[in-house]
């Protein structure tokens, strides 16, 4: 870097305008206190009327004299021993950029070719060292026009950050997209029976062949358990996804957020005794209490028809929690693709942490006569016993603090 671009740097500007003041005050400070001294010794010496102290006049005045002009001459020697290292001129070039209107122009340049360099890159690092070269910058008017186009950046890096976000979940957890689809509407593709409802479990395989322009088969497995029960439509690579959250916000003392909403947004959808979370099918349900799985198995919902998926289950919580004077006790969970446990009603009896995984979000497809495309979780809070006195939407979005828009994670 040549000594003209160092000595443009604001910083070294200022150190350079310190460094004048001070050869200032040595040339002409200096001197006036050397002789104010004197003076004062003088004075001293001439009320005391001490002829021995007379005598150390000419010493005392020579002292001083030799200290004042070894002070006085400091510039002068820095400049010979720069003179002898080569680097005399760029010291001057130094001293002579450093003017308060240059130090001032340095600044506001240095802001300037950062905020430019945010706007190329849109990185999130280069936004925090734009801000603190804005903030030496004197000059509001450009201060503030620097800021607005600082703040044009966040925006554009923010919508980039979203998006990213929203690729990566449309992927399954092998990293390989998922096809979503339109998300509701369109008619099954006709392998199936078109939504009419089914009496006995079928092969978990045989809705996801309804939609076949939606959802790839090979993305999913359909295991099974130790005694040979269907446990439903997994991800394939199920067996990286974590079986227990490790960090969540809990509402009302006892509640989590159960499942990721597409896009990591929640959106209110109708008003019912439950809540609907929208979700990419084949997404991680998680246990939303300590609890007591009371069934989990097939069925137990009245939308079971051939082209969705129709897995469900039931967990009576450890510590029931009164909710808008209601004493909650059972939480219910269908519309899933799969289950990671398999037990009937009055053979269950396994015990759930809360954030435990256990399934995964499934198609309901909607009405017998409209079918469609439409994966979600629902989810019902009710006291034991008294499903039909189970919390309303609003109500268990009052619970959560939910709002429409609202940015919202598996575990809160």
């Amino acid at each position: 870097m040549s000594v003209l671009g160092i000595c443009s740097a604001p910083e070294i500007m200022e150190v350079m305008s310190y460094v004048k003041i001070l050869i200032s005050a040595i040339r002409v400070i200096v001197p006036i206190i050397i002789i104010v001294m004197a003076s004062i010794d003088l004075t001293k010496i001439v009320y005391d009327q001490n002829p021995d102290a007379t005598k150390q006049i000419p010493k005392v005045f020579i002292t001083r004299l030799i200290a004042a002009i070894f002070i006085f001459f400091i510039p002068t020697l820095v400049n010979v021993v720069l003179d002898l290292t080569g680097s005399r001129y760029g010291y001057e070039e130094c001293i002579t950029l450093a003017t308060s209107e240059n130090i001032v122009g340095a600044y506001l340049t240095r802001a300037e070719k950062l905020v430019s360099a945010a706007e190329k890159s849109l990185n999130t690092a280069d936004v925090a060292s734009a801000k603190v070269a804005i903030s030496k910058v004197e000059d509001e008017v450009s201060r503030e026009n620097l800021l607005n186009r600082l703040k044009v950046v966040e925006e554009a890096i923010k919508k980039k950050q979203e998006e990213e976000k929203k690729k990566e979940e449309e992927k399954a957890p092998d990293g390989t997209p998922i096809e979503t689809g339109p998300g509701s509407g369109g008619t099954p593709d006709g392998t199936c029976k078109k939504n009419i409802a089914l009496s006995s479990e079928p092969n978990p395989a045989d809705p996801l062949t309804c939609w076949p322009n939606i959802i790839s088969m090979s993305k999913f497995t359909f295991p099974v358990d130790s005694n040979g029960r269907k446990l439903g439509a997994f991800p394939s690579n199920y067996s990286s996804i974590p079986t227990q959250l490790t960090s969540y916000k809990t509402y009302s003392g006892t509640f989590i957020i159960p499942v990721t909403p597409v896009n990591s947004v929640y959106n209110f959808v109708y008003q019912h005794n439950g809540i609907d979370f929208m979700a990419y099918f084949g997404t991680p349900i998680y246990s939303p209490v300590d609890g007591t799985l009371e069934y989990s198995e097939w069925g137990h919902t009245g939308n079971t028809g051939g082209d969705e998926t129709a897995y469900s289950l039931s967990i009576l919580m450890d510590k029931p929690t009164v909710v808008n004077g209601k004493t909650i006790g059972t939480i219910f969970l269908t519309h899933m693709s799969g289950i990671r446990y398999r037990c009937s009603r009055g053979g269950c009896n396994r015990k759930v942490k809360k954030g435990e995984l256990l399934g995964f979000v499934g198609n309901a497809a909607g009405s017998a006569t409209t079918g469609g495309w439409a994966p979600h979780l629902h989810m019902s809070m009710y006291p034991t016993g008294k499903y039909d006195q189970g919390l309303m939407t609003k109500e268990i979005e009052s619970l959560y603090n939910l709002t429409s828009g609202m940015t919202l994670n598996a575990g809160g």
